[in-house]
C-alpha cells in the first residue's frame, strides 16, 4: 500500500536510525536536534513528505531526502535522507547532514 504525502497514516511507521545518523545527532546543537526529532515524529505519519529519490536498487523500497528550514542562527539546513520500508512498517534514516 503506497500512501500519499498528504494522507497521515493511521498506523504510524517505526522509525530506526542508522549508526551514522545516531553519530551525527550527538554532534547537533539543541535547536537543530529538536527540528529534528520533530521531522522524525512527522515521517512516522507522513513517510512520503521528502523529496523522492530516483534510482534505488530496491524496488520495494523507496528513498526520500527531507529538508528542515534554515536555522534561524546560523542558517545551516539539516537534510534527513531516509528509505521507507511499507512491507516491515518501517523508517530507515540513513543520514543526516547539517550545513548551509
Amino acid at each position: 500500500m503506497t500512501e500519499q504525502p498528504d494522507r497521515p497514516r493511521t498506523d504510524p511507521l517505526h522509525v530506526f536510525l542508522s549508526d551514522a545518523a545516531e553519530r551525527t545527532l550527538a554532534t547537533l546543537r539543541p535547536d537543530e536536534l529538536d527540528v529534528v526529532e520533530k521531522l522524525v515524529e512527522r515521517l512516522s505519519v507522513h513517510p512520503r513528505l521528502g523529496i523522492p529519490v530516483p534510482g534505488g536498487a530496491d524496488p520495494e523500497v523507496d528513498d526520500y531526502t527531507a529538508r528542515t528550514d534554515p536555522a534561524a542562527v546560523t542558517g545551516d539546513r539539516i537534510s534527513v535522507i531516509y528509505r521507507v520500508h511499507d512491507h516491515m512498517g518501517a523508517v530507515f534514516i540513513t543520514w543526516i547532514i547539517s550545513g548551509p
